[in-house]
């Protein structure tokens, strides 16, 4: 009897390690419904539109313009496209988007970041670090499109219109 009790721990951790795997996680909950070129025209775009032309100096014939938010409505379309951006490069950084874990993520993270600098200019009604921002959010663009869509930038050589074919090295 004393030898079957020593014995029942080995033989307990021995049918331990004979469990089933544990199943593979499940799929996540979401679907990419919009293609990245999508995104990068429906979402992307329109909402960067709003911030760039949000603070900017026209000249003319006619004199120079000063443009700048005036209104709470003009200051909350900044606010919501400055939040649009924010999560689209959050959106870019989604399983079947992301077309690499490194460079992609990174540039993804900028757009996010710079947006939500942008935020807080427009929360703070702040034009000088909204146009500041503004000029963060193109280099975080224009950084990404050089290696990833260089046709953006000119004619395509051999290359494909999808905004998601990264430029050959």
């Amino acid at each position: 009897m004393r030898a079957t009790l020593r014995l029942l721990p080995l033989v307990l951790a021995l049918c331990a390690g004979c469990e089933a795997p544990p199943p593979p996680p499940a799929p996540p909950p979401y679907a990419n419904t919009l293609a990245l070129k999508q995104v990068m025209e429906w979402v992307i775009d329109p909402a960067v539109d709003v911030i760039w032309d949000s603070v900017k100096t026209v000249i003319t014939e006619k004199g120079t313009q000063e443009i700048a938010p005036r209104t709470d409505a003009e200051w909350d379309a900044i606010r919501n496209a400055s939040a649009t951006l924010i999560e689209a490069g959050n959106a870019l950084m989604i399983e079947g988007r992301a077309r690499d874990k490194k460079e992609w993520m990174a540039a993804a993270k900028r757009l996010s970041d710079s947006a939500a600098l942008a935020l807080k200019a427009a929360q703070a009604k702040n034009t000088e670090a909204l146009f500041d921002e503004g000029g963060n959010i193109y280099k975080a663009c224009a950084a990404c499109h050089q290696h990833y869509a260089q046709h953006l930038a000119g004619p395509s050589v051999g290359g494909s219109n999808d905004a998601a074919t990264p430029a050959k090295k």
